[in-house]
């Protein structure tokens, strides 16, 4: 399936930036955000009736103008970011914009099936998340034979996190659908409440770039299953363990933790210590001007160890940890009574990170995750995306994201080669090892060919 650039261009506001707002400042968790793109990707079937190419442009001119649209309510997003000043030159330069048209069907990716995980790479602006530059906002409009689209939209975390993406994407949307006075506006405030600082104490906590010795797969959680997983837990789990029943997003993560320690113990040969990091959104946590319409990063890093010598390796166990973190990390913010408080809580959640990768004898686990956001709402006049997907990444990294029904989970898991192959041999053993009536994994169907399976995708 080939993909061919048509055209690229640059997409300015649809009015210009006023001059009193062409410096957007930073804030300090924008500041300690990757200096990485963050790539998503949604696919939408050809409109039933629209059998013209005049008809299928007509679709396109939309898309652009619409675009133009909401930049003018986002401008950050069509400026340029500037590292050494820690702002935005909201200088109307544009979003990049490209063209694509794929020879072939839609159907041909079989969406739910073994699609190619790095092929999804060509639908993106930006194939390399870690090639990064000043362009905020790049977004690649792939068309294909059937007339279906796929939209795939890269933003820079310096600017921006997933919740804004999400945002982003909806009042592209919404402008596309019912017009640009319909958005919900998104506020500018984190800049001046957590400024950033000219003297970091330490540097941007980012995993190590291992190139092409990182294979991507997904692993799809059955909604079903994942209620007697979190069954399962608690009846393993004794009053003291786990204090209530975690949600579907903590089960699965700390399946896969379990599974990832396994991985590091495989490799060096003992039981090691572990660090599990996730972010947790401050929107409607903290008791300052933050909104859900807050542009910007704003979220706190969620540290979650595992000490062999302090505790086991159990399902339920890491459930009672992850259970403790995010509930602590909760409390911190409900405690929150200044942007002084915000900033001395990201700056220590992001330290401890940065402290546990120069440790050599701690393995530090990423585990974001994207459940819950709107991406299967994006509704641009066209009906509403049949899939929605990440890409292959460069680094070790495993992301959740809702499956299309929304009870079940999309693991998207980044290993070194050797690390993959060690963690579903885990899973595979875990199945093979135990009963159907008292296994966590007994929802995993693997069959010994699945190893070989470069494509990657795996029924939980």
């Amino acid at each position: 399936m080939e993909v061919q650039i048509l055209s690229e261009k640059f997409i300015k506001p649809y009015s210009q930036t006023p001059l009193h707002l062409r410096n957007m400042k930073v804030s300090l968790i924008d500041q300690l955000a990757p200096p990485a793109y963050t790539p998503m990707i949604l696919y939408y079937s050809a409109v039933n009736g629209e059998k013209t190419m005049s008809e299928r442009d007509n679709r396109f001119n939309r898309l652009e103008k619409s675009l133009s649209e909401t930049l003018a309510c986002y401008y950050p997003l069509a400026g340029r970011y500037i590292e050494d000043r820690n702002m935005v030159d909201c200088n109307d330069d544009g979003a990049l914009f490209l063209e694509a048209k794929v020879s072939g069907h839609l159907a041909q990716l079989d969406l739910q099936g073994a699609v190619d995980v790095k092929s999804l790479n060509r639908f993106v602006p930006f194939g390399d998340e870690m090639a990064f530059s000043p362009i905020v906002l790049a977004v690649q409009i792939n068309k294909f034979d059937c007339g279906g689209l796929v939209i795939g939209v890269c933003i820079s975390h310096r600017v921006a996190d997933g919740h804004t993406m999400g945002a982003f994407l909806k009042a592209w949307a919404t402008a596309c659908r019912a017009g640009m006075h319909e958005m919900i506006r998104p506020s500018f405030d984190a800049g001046a409440l957590f400024p950033a600082t000219d003297v970091l104490r330490f540097g941007t906590p980012v995993p190590r770039d291992h190139g092409s010795q990182i294979v991507t797969k997904r692993f799809v959680f059955d909604g079903e299953k994942i209620s007697s997983l979190k069954a399962k837990v608690m009846s393993y789990a004794r009053d003291s363990d786990v204090k209530r029943p975690p949600s579907r997003v903590e089960v699965v993560t700390a399946l896969l933790w379990k599974a990832l320690i396994g991985v590091a113990q495989a490799k060096h040969g003992k039981l090691r210590p572990s660090l599990l990091t996730l972010p947790l959104n401050l929107r409607g946590k903290v008791d300052l001007l933050i909104t859900e319409n807050s542009f910007g990063n704003l979220y706190r890093m969620v540290g979650v160890r595992f000490n062999p010598k302090e505790s086991s390796s159990e399902m339920h166990h890491l459930v009672s940890l992850l259970n403790d973190a995010v509930n602590k990390a909760n409390k911190d913010c409900e405690q929150v009574v200044n942007s002084d408080d915000v900033i001395a809580m990201v700056s220590n959640s992001m330290e401890e990170i940065h402290n546990g990768a120069r440790n050599g004898d701690l393995d530090i686990c990423v585990v974001p995750s994207w459940c819950k956001f709107p991406f299967y709402q994006i509704d641009f006049g066209f009906g509403k995306p049949t899939w929605f997907s990440s890409v292959h990444k460069p680094l070790e990294i495993v992301l959740l994201v809702d499956t299309k029904f929304g009870t079940g989970i999309e693991a998207w898991v980044s290993l070194e080669v050797e690390n993959m192959l060690q963690f579903q041999q885990y899973i595979s053993q875990q199945c093979s090892n135990t009963s159907s009536d008292d296994i966590y994994f007994k929802a995993i169907q693997l069959s010994k060919s699945s190893f070989n399976n470069q494509t990657g995708v795996y029924d939980i």
